[in-house]
């Protein structure tokens, strides 16, 4: 962001608060309250950080107008580029509503602060429909805006295509999802980036960059960005939906996770890691499927690049490359299991190459041999030793 558009930025907020400018936001009347302060309390400098993966040129231009986001969203509402939101507190779309945001458009959270933490959630029966492009992506990030993990909430999304293994959103029981329709529609989530995100609101309940709970397969997933998060970076609780082109990096615990029953299929899973513990985990009783997966680990392992947590796992793997560079007696290997109920005759690998500095055996855990027999009766398999 350039010095002059953060002054015309500032020039709009004082109208704002001085009751000048346009502080209409595209809706009928709700418990929707529009605030036009937008200080952050740690007064940090907004700047766009760069995606430290695929760096894109893009043709947005710099929002005009500033505008708060707080309360239910009970009517359809639109989010347009000229205007910089300000996310604050918990902003919940329900009862049938949908949340439209423009390509191009930036919301940023206001800082996390205990109990005021800011996220969003769409409710089942609920959509949103973030269809950015390449060159317009749609950005969520924090008013600090600087590449660290925590600074706010992040994305969740409750549907109709969960199963007697979900249980209510871990983080505000008052969400739940519904078990009716696997072919379930939440919405589209496209060319989007979530940055800065994760919470742990308490022990063992985080609101990670993107959650998903009982999310259908009629919902659109492609072109994801999360870097930067506090806990996962995507976390699945059952549901069906598919997800395409996913590229997660710098998360705090497991960059990607599937748990629940859990049975979509994930397309080009891009991870690059550099903290945390799995790289990917995977755990209730399920079987998910991955075409295209590549995963460069390079610190931490201590739960294994891959990892088959608990009983009842499977996967179908094909077309990976998985890279484990971290060599350390503490550590996991490639593919890593705990439990002897992992479900190996269910899982297969296909066109996996298993690569890395790391000196450590590439299976790991209490079902290495039975897994490392399924890699080897597979198509095209490779293990590349240091």
């Amino acid at each position: 962001m350039t010095d002059i558009t953060k002054i015309a930025l500032s020039a709009v907020a004082i109208a704002l608060l001085s009751g000048c400018g346009d502080t209409t936001v595209n809706q009928t009347p709700s418990n929707v309250t529009i605030d036009a302060s937008v200080t952050d309390s740690n007064n940090n400098t907004s700047t766009t950080p760069t995606d430290p993966t695929e760096p894109e040129e893009t043709t947005c231009l710099e929002p005009t107008k500033v505008q708060a986001l707080s309360g239910d969203l009970t009517v359809n509402t639109n989010l347009t580029a000229d205007t910089l939101w300000i996310l604050d507190g918990l902003v919940a779309v329900k009862g049938g509503a949908t949340l439209t945001i423009e390509p191009c458009t930036t919301i940023k959270a206001q800082d996390a602060t205990g109990d005021a933490t800011s996220y969003l959630i769409i409710d089942k029966g609920s959509k949103i429909m973030a269809e950015g492009t390449v060159d317009k992506p749609i950005i969520f990030t924090s008013l600090a805006d600087t590449q660290a993990v925590g600074l706010w909430g992040g994305i969740t999304i409750i549907g109709n295509a969960g199963n007697d293994q979900v249980n209510a959103y871990e983080v505000n029981s008052e969400f739940v999802a519904g078990e009716s329709n696997m072919a379930d529609n939440s919405g589209v989530l496209k060319y989007v980036k979530i940055l800065n995100s994760g919470i742990t609101m308490e022990q063992d309940k985080e609101i990670n960059g993107l959650s998903l709970i009982g999310v259908g397969s009629g919902t659109v997933i492609d072109n994801i960005t999360v870097d930067y998060s506090d806990d996962d970076g995507i976390e699945a609780w059952g549901g069906t939906v598919n997800m395409s082109n996913i590229t997660i990096s710098n998360c705090t615990d497991d960059h990607f996770d599937i748990d629940d029953g859990y049975s979509g299929t994930v397309t080009n899973l891009k991870i690059t890691q550099t903290s945390g513990n799995a790289a990917m985990e995977m755990s209730g009783t399920t079987l998910a499927t991955f075409d295209g997966l590549t995963i460069v680990q390079n610190t931490s392992g201590k739960e294994g690049v891959v990892f088959f947590k608990g009983a009842g796992i499977g996967a179908k793997i094909s077309n990976a490359t998985i890279t484990d560079n971290v060599t350390s007696d503490t550590v996991a290997g490639a593919i890593h299991s705990d439990n002897d109920g992992t479900d190996v005759a269910n899982t297969s690998f296909t066109n996996v190459t298993l690569n890395g500095t790391s000196t450590e055996p590439r299976f790991t855990g209490n079902t290495a041999a039975a897994l490392e027999a399924k890699f080897n009766e597979g198509t095209g398999n490779t293990i590349v030793l240091p």
